[in-house]
């Protein structure tokens, strides 16, 4: 009788697998189908709208109606950009996930050596437990790089005014989590906004001030979630953010 259970259970466990499979597929094919129908639109508007900038000028029209094509294929452009971000955040929850133990401290390096390349010329104080050995966290290996470069990247670009920027990592074990924290020195925010900054597209500056769409903590937000972990803010405007971030042990 325990075998011909134990059958059945490993039968519905295939099944299962099968099912979850069938939808990820879907899911994925929705996406691709979704890419190619949205950004063609976008990129004949902008392709079009530029076609037409330049016969406008050549005809000596009013200058206002090139201001007005400038506009619309800015928009587009825009579009784009906020079509390319959505279908970016959908692929992280259609991703299939390959949880296993891995060494934060050789994931961490790499995520730091990149940012701070992209920090060009910048004068950036950076602090992290290199060289150090840390515990080692159970993730996906793709979403934790991911989840890594959002975090950074955002403490660079928000610091990006500061003469001196200062970005402080530090690591800790707390039981069955593992805790990163990210300090930076940058714009900050009121503490009253921290949850808004989590939302799809919502943003505190302006386009002019730092650059982006409103979508970095969003995508760090849904990698946590699918990882079991946790992701908090603090901060103080102009006085910097603290991320607290916290995920399984291995």
């Amino acid at each position: 009788m325990a075998g011909a259970a134990d059958a059945d259970r490993e039968a519905e466990l295939s099944r299962l697998r099968a099912e979850l499979a069938e939808q990820r597929e879907q899911q994925q094919a929705f996406l691709r189908a979704i890419s190619h129908d949205l950004r063609s639109p976008v990129r004949h508007i902008v392709s079009y709208g530029q076609l037409v900038r330049e016969l406008v000028e050549e005809s000596n029209a009013d200058p206002s109606a090139v201001q007005y094509l400038d506009t619309i294929t800015q928009s587009a452009r825009h579009l784009g950009q906020m079509i390319d971000g959505l279908i970016a955040l959908a692929r992280i929850g259609a991703a299939e996930l390959h949880l296993q133990p891995l060494p934060l401290a050789d994931v961490l390096q790499d995520a730091v050596t990149q940012a701070r390349a992209a920090c060009g010329e910048r004068v950036v104080q950076w602090q992290w437990p290199q060289g150090q050995e840390l515990p080692r966290v159970q993730a996906d290996l793709a979403q934790l790089r991911d989840l890594l470069r959002l975090l950074l990247d955002n403490a660079v670009k928000f610091t990006r005014r500061q003469p001196e920027a200062r970005i402080v990592i530090e690591v800790e074990s707390q039981g069955r989590l593992v805790q990163l924290t990210l300090q930076d020195n940058g714009a900050g925010f009121r503490p009253e906004h921290a949850d808004q900054l989590f939302g799809v597209f919502q943003r505190l500056h302006t386009v002019r001030d730092f650059e982006g769409l409103g979508l970095g903590l969003a995508m760090a937000r849904r990698i946590v979630d699918r990882l079991g972990g946790e992701l908090t803010l603090q901060g103080q405007h102009g006085q910097g953010c603290t991320v607290t971030l916290r995920l399984p042990a291995a």
